[in-house]
């Protein structure tokens, strides 16, 4: 069965919002747990990013492509709507942590932190609104 493209960026819409609900928990859980998996919820923050830009690119008919580079992603975006210049700052903050959030890197581990973490959820959900406010579903 042949989805339709509303369908498809809805998909990517619901994947984006998971990301980022799940960061939003793990950080929340501060007061309850010793250990709060920082690395986790900035790699989180950045699929969640990576996955609202990809979907208003598809809306707008961009062809998918394996990108994670979220800056690179804001240039297709641009292309689109200069508006999106807007979110030069989240993107370059949130690419930090295409890999440093999940592997051995550059990055000592315990680098990442508290501010880190609240930083790239901050950054994660002003790309979810920007981009939400630019989608327009006609039903």
């Amino acid at each position: 069965m042949k989805r339709n493209n509303d369908e498809y960026v809805k998909e990517w819409l619901m994947y984006a919002y998971d990301n980022l609900v799940s960061a939003k928990r793990l950080f929340s859980n501060m007061e309850q747990e010793d250990y709060i998996p920082y690395h986790t919820i900035c790699f989180m923050c950045h699929g969640s990013a990576e996955k609202y830009l990809k979907a208003y690119l598809i809306w707008n008919g961009w062809i998918l492509e394996k990108i994670h580079d979220l800056e690179d992603l804001l240039i297709y975006a641009l292309d689109f709507n200069c508006e999106f210049e807007k979110l030069k700052k989240e993107c370059k903050l949130l690419n930090r942590y295409i890999s440093e959030g999940r592997y051995p890197g550059d990055l000592p581990f315990d680098s990442i932190g508290e501010k880190d973490a609240r930083e790239a959820i901050d950054a994660a959900d002003k790309i979810n609104e920007f981009v939400k406010e630019r989608i327009n579903f006609e039903n």
